[in-house]
């Protein structure tokens, strides 16, 4: 009994003890709530597909479009070019104008000898017969041309660019002025394969402070493209203690290039792919850009008819421009294979070259000998000639609506035609037998299967048949488009006769070359405006021949068609000279635009058309992408949804 009830005892001065305890097994707390952990959100992944590998990314070397797609996901901007022809800032706090303040001229005195802008502004040494913008003058009814003597003052241009605060580099390092100063280092570098012109205008290119840089321009130089003279930044603190020759293919600079645009270089795998992931130091990364968090790029080097399952094998969310030629174009027309096809005009045009004013007309024209007869010279020809061709048939037939119809070398959404109502010729056989008819063409024998014969045509002698040779390259597709336009030209009574000849015999110099040598009546050729319309190409200045050693003045001979023109040549030289004033350069490219569709020294045939394809609920952000500017410029939005 007594060992019974110390147990009893011993158990109840227990639980004394323990208290709080032994009720909370009667009453148990209320478990305290754990925050179930997120699930970690898988990485953003887009696949872009562009066209074949590319040798280099050192930034100065980079000139292919394939080179252009991926550098955009390494940099932004400095400044963009947007579609309505405006200008934006990327890294910059504004575009500087002389409106902002960013823009100044300064009075100050020249003598001869001095090296100079001219009021075209080409680097010159100032001497009796320059023509400039005196100070104060910055629009061409002011120029002058100096008499060698008399005390002469230019204004001189000083640009402000400020850099927007807190950029960085994608490896962390602060991007500063300075690391622009080594950009335009590089770029003056004989060694660097870039044109020199900006860098000889330049007299001074100086950091203000770590956001502030001041460029100085030659006197008399009066310019709106203030985006040429500020160099974009290079990365001095990686590549400072390499020499240019090195920098060209070293794998810090020609592989993996350090920018501080929305992606770095993570890997490249030869022959196959780059694959990039986001900047973590992306300057707009507050905005949640970039919208991928892995970019890879493929290449997909040329592809054929076979390019459908090509792109679908390749797990392609978007391809590019440089991935589709006129062939897989062609293939993707008919089976989209499940993506969206978003049809762009490249910068490319075809075109029919008349060659007006042959180079055995230099030495006086004589018709009864050797020359060619006159028969482009008068301009209600030449309207006849783009008359009877069918452009519309040879881009739906031909071409299997790879194309357009162009009326214009420019795209139709160029802010350059935006005010401008250019003539269509039209396909209208009789309209343009009409035309041959005023100039003095008739159809002699009441035959319509033979050629027309010069009657009363202005420097034809009488009886001249009008028969023509058209030269091409030896393509099986130019081939086909030159024998169409031969067919609609009979249909006019213009005789035809194709000749090929390979691609680097007619690019050859003159005076060899047919086409540089103007030793030609018409030629099919393709032409790369790059977007814009550059109206030196056209001046008079410009026909190649013996005297300008085959060179024309400034383009190389751009101007093979021997075109005259002083109402286009004064709309050129205007719109040249109008550099510091967009609008009024503006006015007259366009007047020049119109003036070339009227006088036709060379008939506009199709754009190519070149193809974005887009696989479903892929993103492109706000702005479309457009051709005739960088099609990329706002890769930091792309997305798969």
């Amino acid at each position: 009994m007594i060992k019974k009830h110390s147990l009893i005892i011993f158990i109840i001065l227990a639980l004394a003890l323990s208290g709080c305890n032994f009720f909370s097994l009667v009453n148990p707390p209320e478990p305290t709530p754990i925050p179930p952990t997120p699930t970690a959100l898988p990485p953003i992944e887009m696949t872009i597909c562009v066209g074949s590998e590319l040798g280099t990314l050192f930034p100065f070397k980079a000139v292919s479009r394939v080179q252009n797609e991926i550098l955009s996901a390494v940099y932004d901007g400095p400044i963009d070019m947007m579609i309505n022809g405006e200008k934006q800032a990327a890294i910059l706090t504004q575009v500087p104008t002389t409106e902002n303040g960013a823009v100044q001229l300064s009075s100050v005195s020249v003598t001869q000898g001095d090296v100079v802008a001219d009021s075209y502004g080409d680097l010159v040494s100032l001497q009796a017969g320059t023509t400039v913008f005196p100070a104060g003058c910055t629009t061409p009814d002011c120029v002058i041309t100096w008499d060698g003597a008399s005390e002469l003052q230019l204004d001189q241009m000083t640009i402000t660019y400020e850099l927007i605060d807190g950029l960085t580099w994608s490896d962390g390092q602060p991007l500063k002025a300075s690391d622009s100063l080594y950009g335009f280092s590089l770029a003056a570098d004989p060694a660097t394969p870039v044109v020199k012109r900006d860098v000889d205008l330049t007299i001074s290119y100086t950091a203000e402070d770590e956001r502030t840089l001041q460029w100085v321009g030659v006197p008399g130089l009066i310019t709106g493209e203030v985006e040429r003279f500020f160099w974009q930044p290079m990365p001095e603190h990686l590549w400072g203690g390499f020499s240019v020759e090195d920098l060209l293919t070293e794998e810090i600079s020609a592989r993996t290039p350090v920018g501080w645009g929305p992606f770095v270089i993570d890997a490249w795998n030869t022959g196959k792919s780059i694959r990039m992931v986001k900047n973590p130091n992306y300057f707009r990364a507050d905005e949640g850009l970039p919208a991928a968090d892995i970019l890879t790029f493929k290449f997909l080097g040329d592809l054929d008819t076979e390019a459908v399952s090509a792109v679908s094998a390749a797990g392609c969310d978007l391809v590019a421009p440089s991935a589709i030629g006129m062939q897989s174009a062609q293939a993707f027309a008919e089976n989209t294979a499940g993506y969206t096809v978003q049809n762009l005009l490249s910068r490319e045009v075809e075109l029919l070259a008349i060659g007006i004013t042959p180079s055995s007309y230099d030495d006086n024209y004589y018709p009864f000998g050797v020359d060619r007869p006159d028969i482009f010279g008068d301009a209600r020809t030449r309207q006849a000639i783009a008359k009877c061709i069918d452009r519309t048939a040879i881009v739906n037939d031909l071409l299997a609506g790879a194309g357009e119809a162009a009326v214009s070398l420019l795209d139709p959404a160029h802010p350059l035609l935006q005010n401008l109502s250019l003539s269509d010729p039209g396909y209208d056989t009789a309209g343009a037998l009409e035309l041959l008819k005023q100039a003095g063409w008739q159809d002699h024998d009441l035959n319509p299967a033979t050629p027309l014969m010069a009657i009363s045509v202005a420097n034809v002698p009488a009886g001249t048949f009008f028969e023509v040779e058209l030269l091409t390259s030896e393509a099986p597709l130019r081939g086909q488009i030159a024998q169409w336009i031969a067919d609609g030209l009979a249909g006019c009574g213009i005789q035809t006769v194709i000749s090929t000849a390979p691609v680097n015999t007619l690019y050859q110099p003159g005076p060899d070359g047919p086409l540089f040598g103007r030793d030609f009546d018409l030629a099919l050729l393709s032409w790369q405006t790059e977007g814009r319309f550059d109206c030196q190409y056209f001046l008079s200045s410009e026909i190649p021949s013996e005297a300008n050693f085959w060179l024309g003045e400034k383009t190389g001979g751009a101007n093979f068609y021997g075109y005259r023109s002083e109402a286009y040549d004064a709309a050129c030289r205007r719109s040249l000279q109008s550099s510091g004033n967009f609008q009024a350069a503006q006015q007259a490219r366009g007047e020049a635009v119109a003036i070339l569709q009227e006088e036709l020294p060379l008939i506009p045939l199709y754009h190519h058309r070149e193809m974005v394809l887009l696989s479903d609920g892929v993103a492109t952000g706000p702005n479309p992408i457009h051709l005739w500017k960088n099609p990329f410029t706002d890769i930091e939005q792309f997305r798969p949804e």
